[in-house]
């Protein structure tokens, strides 16, 4: 693979008394999103005890994370640039570091100032403080920040299915996704849509994808309230809801469930959620899952209704702790 750092078609050379200087542009930032893939190949390979010294296959890779393999070997190579992973002569990666005791690289894709300007788009949009039509110029004036921080915290909102490039130099704000009865609003979309999803005819099992999501859900499952890894939860739930709407056989469907879930992913959530709630809600996750890999559709459809339901409540519908009683009827 060529080193990309070096000088190349990208960089410049310059005669100064006969002596020749090395002019090289700054390094390009990954891809946030390639950062965030990044984290859950490592991720990954903490659930499964993988060690340094193994190798990380692609293909497999792919499957577990739901993606092609393109955007795998972009977040592998963000692996290696940080020296986390090393690339193998004859093509792969083998895994450089103990995942478990590697920090998270969460932060890494976008500097402190465009996460903070991501943010406050997203507040003064909410709150109706700035109007849903902008250009990056009348935001770097709000804001007081150069075009490329304004640029890129669009770019991000974009990915999260929040803005989208308008006529000329506007960008459109979807105002209506962070408002205030936004997340309710969410909530009757999906109460119609996901359920029905998975009674579609063509719905297609993924059992590989099943079975890998199966394993985080256990991990989990196994944590207590005071250990509970609400970033792991928040990526099962993700991959959950994803892999569902990407398998439903309906692409129509299929693309409006997924841009739904990348926009739920990136607005901020409007209250705190109880660890109580989250971890019954991983439950929900593997009942639903497992009437799923049995091919119960119509059983797992009613889960799937009931899951939603008291998630929109954001609390159990029954006193006491434990698995509401819907979901102990099927339990194994």
């Amino acid at each position: 693979m060529p080193d990309l750092r070096k000088l190349g078609a990208t960089g410049s050379m310059r005669g100064d008394g006969g002596q020749i200087e090395r002019m090289n542009p700054e390094p390009k930032r990954p891809n946030y999103r390639h950062v965030e893939l990044a984290q859950k190949i490592l991720d990954i390979a903490g659930e499964r005890s993988i060690s340094p010294g193994e190798r990380l296959a692609e293909q497999a890779l792919a499957s577990l994370c739901n993606v092609s393999r393109t955007p795998i070997r972009k977040a592998l190579q963000v692996l290696a640039d940080r020296g986390l992973v090393t690339p193998e002569a004859e093509g792969g990666y083998i895994l450089a570091v103990d995942p478990a005791a590697t920090a998270r690289l969460d932060d890494t894709a976008a500097t402190e100032g465009e996460s903070e300007i991501h943010a406050a788009i997203l507040r003064d949009l909410a709150a109706g403080r700035i109007a849903e039509t902008q250009t990056i110029a009348s935001l770097q004036r709000r804001y007081t920040v150069s075009r490329q921080t304004v640029q890129n915290a669009l770019m991000k909102l974009s990915e999260g299915n929040l803005a989208e490039r308008g006529a000329g130099q506007q960008w459109l704000l979807k105002q209506f996704a962070v408002s205030g009865d936004a997340a309710m609003r969410s909530y009757e979309f999906r109460l119609v849509t996901e359920p029905l999803a998975i009674t579609l005819p063509d719905f297609r099992r993924d059992l590989s994808a099943l079975t890998a999501l199966r394993q985080s859900m256990l991990i989990l499952k196994g944590m207590s309230e005071a250990t509970f890894d609400r970033k792991l939860f928040e990526r099962t739930d993700f991959d959950f809801h994803t892999l569902i709407a990407k398998s439903c056989g309906n692409p129509f469907m299929a693309e409006a469930l997924v841009n739904h879930h990348r926009r739920r992913r990136t607005t901020p959530p409007a209250g705190h959620v109880a660890v109580f709630r989250l971890m019954q809600s991983n439950l929900e996750h593997l009942q639903i899952l497992e009437q799923i890999e049995r091919g119960q559709m119509e059983l797992a459809a009613d889960l799937m209704k009931v899951h939603l339901q008291l998630s929109r409540q954001q609390r159990p519908r029954i006193a006491g702790r434990g698995v509401p009683a819907t979901f102990k009827i099927v339990s194994r």
